[in-house]
């Protein structure tokens, strides 16, 4: 992507984000994200085909940046350890989205940011098995990868729906959640 284009989705980015966090994302216009940005409507069609589609572009970009930084890379390393650093960037993320989440994981009629989220992990896991960090107790990981994933959306929308959400507490009580082949279950809770 050139500068300008670049420059461009950046302030479309910025202009979802901001009225994605007042209302519904399928409620919102092109013209008013594109009116936000300082952008021309085509600009927005050269990016993006909807301002869902925007949102969730954004939204899975941070997530995968996430993975990228603490799974993707080398493979010796301290799992425990990276999929605790990964667990926290993704608390961070959701606390600095919560607006347009709680709107979406709360709307029955909405799983847009639910189905994100979930596929996120789901990719996120099963990357961890292909590399030999994560051995499914079944035959299917798939099965075993969506089971995690939902789980963890799930847990994820419990914690976010609080008035105080405290990161490490939900990290220790993640821990405790998820089966006992999962690798931060391998041994003691994870190191403070």
């Amino acid at each position: 992507m050139d500068a300008r284009a670049q420059r461009s989705f950046e302030r479309l980015s910025a202009a979802v984000l901001e009225l994605a966090a007042t209302r519904s994302a399928e409620t919102l216009s092109v013209a008013e994200i594109a009116r936000a940005a300082g952008v021309h409507r085509s600009t927005f069609y050269e990016h993006s085909d909807s301002p869902s589609a925007l949102l969730g572009t954004v939204l899975r970009e941070e997530l995968d940046d996430a993975r990228e930084r603490h799974l993707a890379g080398p493979g010796d390393r301290d799992w425990r350890e990276a999929l605790r650093a990964t667990t926290l960037d993704v608390l961070e993320h959701l606390e600095r989205h919560r607006a347009v989440y709680l709107r979406s994981l709360g709307s029955p009629a909405d799983g847009t940011l639910r189905s994100l989220l979930s596929d996120h992990f789901h990719a996120s896991i099963l990357l961890l098995t292909r590399r030999g960090v994560l051995h499914s107790p079944v035959a299917d990981p798939d099965l075993m990868a969506r089971y995690v994933a939902e789980g963890t959306v799930g847990a994820l929308s419990v914690w976010l729906g609080r008035d105080v959400r405290d990161p490490q507490a939900f990290l220790e009580a993640y821990t405790d959640l998820v089966p006992g082949w999962w690798p931060v279950r391998a041994g003691s809770r994870p190191v403070r």
